[in-house]
């Protein structure tokens, strides 16, 4: 498939891709894993005080502008879900430039755990835009010496420093310390092209995660009746059996599954950023609200 040609929508392209950064206001739980519950008891620090940790953080004066898009991203129930933890190492995918989950796991992780910044490799960057320039690093928190910018919030001071790394490079150096990697909306660039890089990059989140450590992926779900070519990730959804799948290929277990970020409402039959938050004008769109999306939590068996 030939290079995206569609320039001038280079922004809505970014809305989609996890924490829509240039936009400050854009952007059914379980049990905690067990072994997520146990390592709590072990360090002195139970359920509660990390889900009343993560509330505070949430609810913090600071995301105010950011708050509008709580109700369709479901922040706490999502990374309560996923069995984040504060004490973890953790991995966001595409995290944007000053991005919206950013926003929340930099203060969730600072005192106790760490943060690591995931981007595309410029092979992948180049395919996605005919015109890729210096420029777009920066705007595209493409430039893994800068992390720690991309990932820093105001008036928080990470105990560790902020890493980054490309999604088809993470250093041996950093295999089996990481605890979890976060997906959002950040998987069908990888379905996408001639040759895929959802296999390279899966390889390397495997390699990187602790045993026992998570997966979680919010993604735009499209339908399981949808062609190949609708749900290859150019319209930015796919198929939540394709997504299994290439998790199960690396070695992953499927471990839950929820519907907290589902919406009904989107028939999932046309161009994602079609949608809020990229698209505000248009009174249908607007209706519809935010992607369905698929929420699932993988794990690397221990």
């Amino acid at each position: 498939m030939k290079a995206m040609g569609y320039v001038s929508v280079m922004a809505l392209v970014l809305a989609a891709c996890s924490n829509e950064a240039a936009d400050p206001v854009s952007q059914e739980t379980d049990e905690i894993a067990e072994s997520g519950m146990e390592s709590d008891m072990e360090s002195g620090t139970d359920v509660a005080t990390q889900s009343t940790q993560l509330a505070e953080v949430i609810a913090h004066p600071r995301r105010d502008e950011r708050r509008a898009r709580d109700d369709w991203r479901h922040p706490e129930e999502t990374l309560t879900f996923f069995g984040v933890q504060p004490d973890m190492t953790v991995a966001e995918v595409l995290p944007g430039n000053g991005g919206w989950y950013s926003q929340i796991l930099t203060p969730y992780t600072a005192r106790e755990g760490r943060m690591i910044g995931l981007t595309y490799p410029d092979s992948l960057w180049v395919q996605m835009f005919s015109s890729w320039s210096e420029d777009n690093y920066e705007r595209f928190g493409a430039d893994i010496t800068q992390m720690h910018r991309y990932l820093g919030v105001d008036g928080v001071e990470p105990a560790q420093p902020v890493l980054g790394y490309t999604i088809d490079n993470i250093p041996d150096a950093e295999n089996g310390q990481v605890d979890a990697v976060l997906f959002f909306r950040a998987l069908h660039h990888l379905f996408r092209f001639e040759d895929p890089m959802i296999d390279t990059a899966l390889v390397e989140v495997y390699e990187a995660l602790a045993p026992g450590g998570l997966v979680g992926v919010v993604q735009h779900r499209a339908p399981e009746a949808a062609t190949a070519e609708f749900a290859s990730g150019n319209n930015g959804y796919l198929k939540q059996s394709d997504v299994v799948a290439a998790f199960e290929r690396a070695g992953f277990v499927l471990e839950a599954s929820s519907e907290i970020n589902a919406n009904p409402n989107d028939p999932a039959d046309g161009f994602v950023w079609r949608l809020p938050p990229t698209t505000r004008d248009n009174p249908d769109t607007q209706a519809i609200g935010e992607s369905d999306r698929m929420t699932l939590r993988f794990r690397k068996p221990a």
